[in-house]
């Protein structure tokens, strides 16, 4: 006969296949259970250009000034495409932290660097944006809160990259998603939004290598018409675009307007967006037929039921 210990495996076992073929057991519960199952919008099927209006002050390009409790760096540049910013510190530090402020026109931002590894050293720590007013001259400086520019702390520069007017709108309560000019991420050199208000779009768009994006998320997926509302002067129209919304691709020939804020709607067909959170849309010209593209004053997706 087997001693009650070795039986003990086999009636804990049998137990629990009793158990589940009941509907009950004395499992205790998944704490993960429950949770929605996370889906992902597809990527653009291009490879497009971020890098595209992002600009680098290194360090070798600035002064460096260093005193008993605070360091200064200061850089005077030339930029030539105004608009939102986000600025991000190159650095590498040994340090928890170091306080770090930066101020450029009539923008002062702030933050703490934390100690880097190898894998960060690359990624600039973005500390806020900046608002460039016209093109011309600027004396960016940065204040440290010690030393930085010895093996423990080591500025390599400042990161200018394109950033928004505004922050993307929700999905409304109707489901129709607005993408207005304001809120879209210009990757350009010369194409930017234009914030007067009989203009509020995007323009400029003299260089067909100029793009623009619009993250945005969505909270009820389903299927959307897609409408873009822009303008084009007289003699400007048949500029080819692009527009790809996650991996699908949309395309049409601008036309004439009577005006490059004299705003047209064009229905470009329906799109499926089966995935709630981050999705996004781009505008890419492919060729560029008169002395610029187009303005763009919103591009509107409107669910179909």
């Amino acid at each position: 006969m087997k001693p009650l210990t070795a039986l003990i495996p086999f009636i804990l076992t049998h137990a629990v296949l009793l158990a589940e073929e009941a509907g009950t057991s004395n499992l205790p519960p998944d704490p993960f259970g429950g949770l929605d199952e996370v889906t992902t919008s597809a990527d653009y099927p291009v490879e497009l250009d971020r890098t595209r209006g992002s600009f680098t002050l290194g360090a070798d390009e600035g002064e460096y000034q260093p005193g008993s409790h605070f360091a200064n760096w200061y850089w005077n540049t030339e930029i030539n495409r105004w608009g939102n910013y986000y600025v991000g510190l190159l650095y590498q530090s040994a340090r928890p932290k170091l306080g770090v402020q930066v101020k450029i026109g009539d923008s002062v931002l702030k933050g703490y660097a934390p100690r880097t590894n190898a894998l960060m050293e690359k990624d600039p720590m973005v500390l806020g944006k900046a608002y460039i007013s016209k093109p011309g001259k600027y004396n960016i400086t940065m204040l440290t809160g010690d030393q930085s520019n010895i093996p423990a702390f080591q500025v390599k520069g400042l990161h200018f990259s394109p950033a928004p007017e505004n922050e993307p709108h929700g999905q409304s309560i109707d489901g129709t998603i607005i993408l207005d000019a304001a809120t879209a991420t210009t990757y350009s050199d010369n194409m930017r939004y234009e914030p007067k208000e009989e203009k509020n779009c995007l323009g400029f768009w003299t260089n067909v290598e100029d793009w623009a994006e619009w993250l945005f998320d969505v909270t009820s997926t389903g299927e959307f018409q897609i409408s873009v509302f822009y303008g084009c002067g007289d003699g400007s129209g048949g500029s080819e675009v692009a527009v790809y919304v996650n991996d699908k691709t949309y395309e049409f020939t601008v036309e004439d307007t009577g005006g490059f804020q004299s705003w047209k709607e064009l229905n470009l067909g329906e799109v499926n967006l089966d995935a709630t959170g981050k999705n996004r849309l781009a505008i890419v010209p492919q060729t560029k037929a008169a002395k610029a593209v187009m303005d763009i004053q919103k591009i509107v997706l409107t669910p179909k039921s």
